[in-house]
Parts: structure tokens; C-alpha cells; sequence
């Protein structure tokens, strides 16, 4: 039972519930809203690595190159990557289950199903090398079997590759309340019935966006989640890049409203939602100035 002023019990119960859930076709997709812009034609990075036991350009370039191979084609052509909510809305009729055939018969089988959490995923792996299957081992001891959630690698990577995380709030968020209380007691970011996560500040969007913007500007790409893991995503500098897992793999098969597979946003104007856990790598000591995106 939550302390009065936080989420009741059953409210907080029913959310987290469903952030356990990793992008599974339960959680009602959140509506994007501007000022998300597409990802076409990003650039690579060139910059050096700064972090510690992580390669930083390597994790977002494995990203730009996808990207920029799916927006080459989006017009004209069709891209392997889809998302997964596309697909399954779909296959929801007759009509669907046909366009969708069509598509795959461009592919020869070559089509790749993306949502968010797969999608940061692969940028990790990239930047971690061979730590990445030592990850895996560390995630299997604890969880099994279980998909990927933004919680449960970014415990991991607090844990065990000194990773530092922030809390990131704005204060109509509904755990605000529950999540400054359990900064204020043991400084951890907590996760329903799962480990809570350390945390090294609590910053609160409209209160502290200087430090906020001072932290992204540091670190070339973040690992992050949002409302307990409804949402997982990255982030380059002062944007947030994400999968949107209604996107279609090329403009003839957008479906009513479906957006692009990949959207970026400028953190500090990224509304979809109101609580989120960024979590960045180690930096070695600085010897080499930036120029932040």
C-alpha cells in the first residue's frame, strides 16, 4: 500500500502490470504528438568515444545505418523493418492479412519485426561488444526466459557496468509522488516488484532543465525507459530516438494514421509521457572537447 499521495495500491498495481509487459499487444499505444520529426538521412557519428568499457559511436552508427536504410526506401520501395503492432493490426482482418502478404512476398523472407525495446537493444549490443553476451548470461540468471524491458537492462547496467541513472519527471506524472518518496529514502528509482534501481539525481522537467540538457550534452547515447518500462528508447545528445512499433516498412503500406518506423524528439519537448529513467555509461576522464548535436 503507497503512502496517501501517491497512486493507490490498485491503480499502481493495474500500470505496472502492464509495464511488465515489454511492448506486448496489450498496452494501448500511446497517440505520437509533435514536435517528433523523422529519422531520415541521420548522421554518422564521428566523434570519439568517451565512454568507459562502451563504444558510443559504434552503438549509434549500428543505428544511423539502420535508419538511413529504411528511409532510402520508404517512398519508393520497401524496408525489411516493421513494426510489430503493424503487423498484428493487419492481420486483425481479411484485407489486412492480404497487404500484408504482399509485403512479405517483396521481402523473400527477409523481413525484420521492431519494437522499441528490440530496437534499443540492437544499438546496446553494438557499443558493448563482447560484454553484451555477458549481459545476457547476467539477465537469463535473473529473469529466465523473459524478454528484454528497459528496467531490467538498465538494473544490469547499474549493477554490474557502472552505469549512472537519473530520474527524469515531470511533477503531473502519476508516480511523482511515489518516485520522490523513494528517492528521498534510499535514492532508487522504484520498479514493481522487480529490483528497485539506484539513482544518482532526481530532476523534475521545468525545474531543472539546465542540468537535465548538461547531462544528455555529456553523453553521446543513454539508455532509457519511461512509466516503469511502458516505453523504451535511446538517446543521442539532446534527442530521444525511438521505434514506433506501428510503423510501416515503407509509405505504400501505411495504414490510416501510421507513422515511420524510427522518430526523434528533443528531450525536453518529448510529451508522450511524464516519467522516465535515463541511464548513461561511465565517462574516462576528459581530454577531448565536444560539439553536441
Amino acid at each position: 500500500m503507497l503512502a496517501k499521495g501517491g497512486l493507490s495500491s490498485s491503480t499502481f498495481l493495474i500500470i505496472s502490470l502492464l509495464a511488465l509487459t515489454v511492448c506486448s499487444p496489450q498496452e494501448a499505444p500511446k497517440a505520437k504528438t509533435p514536435p517528433y520529426t523523422q529519422e531520415p538521412y541521420a548522421e554518422i557519428s564521428l566523434n570519439f568515444n568517451r565512454a568507459l568499457n562502451f563504444d558510443t559511436p559504434k552503438a549509434i552508427n549500428a543505428i544511423v545505418r539502420m535508419e538511413n536504410q529504411y528511409f532510402e526506401t520508404y517512398e519508393d520501395s520497401v524496408s525489411p523493418f516493421y513494426g510489430t503492432l503493424w503487423r498484428e493490426n493487419l492481420e486483425a482482418d481479411i484485407s489486412g492479412k492480404k497487404q500484408y502478404e504482399r509485403y512479405r512476398s517483396q521481402m523473400d523472407d527477409k523481413a525484420d519485426s521492431m519494437h522499441c525495446t528490440i530496437y534499443a537493444v540492437k544499438a546496446l549490443k553494438a557499443g558493448m561488444g563482447n560484454d553484451f553476451a555477458k549481459l545476457e548470461n547476467a539477465h537469463r540468471k535473473i529473469w529466465g526466459d523473459r524478454e528484454h524491458a528497459g528496467w531490467s537492462i538498465g538494473y544490469l547496467l547499474v549493477r554490474d557496468w557502472g552505469w549512472k541513472a537519473y530520474s527524469i519527471i515531470d511533477t503531473n506524472s502519476q508516480e511523482f509522488a511515489h518516485c520522490q518518496r523513494s528517492f528521498q529514502r534510499n535514492q532508487r528509482y522504484p520498479v514493481w516488484r522487480q529490483p528497485d534501481i539506484p539513482l544518482e539525481a532526481m530532476y523534475i522537467r521545468g525545474r531543472d532543465d539546465s542540468l537535465i540538457i548538461n547531462l544528455l550534452s555529456e553523453h553521446e547515447f543513454g539508455w532509457g525507459f519511461s512509466d516503469q518500462g511502458y516505453h523504451t528508447w535511446i538517446t543521442r545528445f539532446k534527442t530521444l530516438k525511438e521505434c514506433n512499433w506501428l510503423g510501416a516498412p515503407g509509405q505504400d503500406f501505411e495504414k490510416g494514421s501510421s507513422l515511420p518506423l524510427f522518430l526523434r524528439t528533443p528531450f525536453l519537448e518529448y510529451e508522450d509521457y511524464a516519467s522516465h529513467v535515463l541511464i548513461v555509461p561511465p565517462l574516462a576522464p576528459k581530454t577531448l572537447s565536444f560539439n553536441p548535436l
